[in-house]
């Protein structure tokens, strides 16, 4: 397996689950901003009330763009073995245990996008995220470890591949394992 073609799906799959959550937390305050602009002159007197029903609106949308992260980025691993960017690559991720392949996927893919919600979260509800910095820090210290572990194994294994038991592929490799 050559180690470019692994480089390309995690960047790929990286960027997916960067930039859907990006999407996604923007979505939600441009509908906050519309529903304001219409609804707030019919109640620019009853402030009191207004603000948490938007903040309550707001937190609901980032909810639901959480699921929908979810469901498309991680949830359909149950489905399949692989994800976006391996699969556009031509590698399969193998692993018997679905539990396992979600975890992988999700620390591999899904931490940064959760990272990203978060901020939008305590941005909409004027919280101060500065305690998120730490665990971003941590993630990505862990990151690096990963990749420092990829390229002393030459392109064979990661730190997260290791603990989970998951091996990554050419789908026509396992195409001749089958056969």
């Amino acid at each position: 397996m050559k180690i470019r073609k692994r480089l390309l799906g995690y960047v790929i799959d990286l960027f997916l689950s960067i930039i859907i959550p990006i999407i996604l937390s923007i979505l939600t305050f441009i509908i906050a901003a519309i529903i304001s602009l219409l609804f707030l002159p019919f109640v620019a007197s009853d402030g009191d009330t207004w603000n948490p029903l938007l903040t309550r609106i707001m937190n609901g949308i980032l909810l639901l763009g959480v699921l929908v992260f979810m469901i498309t980025s991680l949830g359909s691993n149950f489905q399949m073995t692989l994800p976006w960017g391996y699969r556009f690559n031509g590698l399969i991720v193998k692993n018997s245990n679905k539990f396992k392949l979600f975890i992988w996927c999700f620390i591999r893919n899904g931490i940064a996008g959760l990272f990203i919600f978060l901020f939008a979260y305590h941005i909409a509800n004027d919280m101060d995220y500065k305690n998120l910095y730490l665990p971003i820090f941590i993630y990505i210290i862990y990151l690096c470890m990963d990749g420092i572990m990829f390229l002393l194994s030459k392109g064979k294994r990661t730190f997260t591949d290791s603990w989970t038991g998951t091996e990554v592929i050419e789908a026509s490799k396992a195409v001749k394992e089958i056969a």
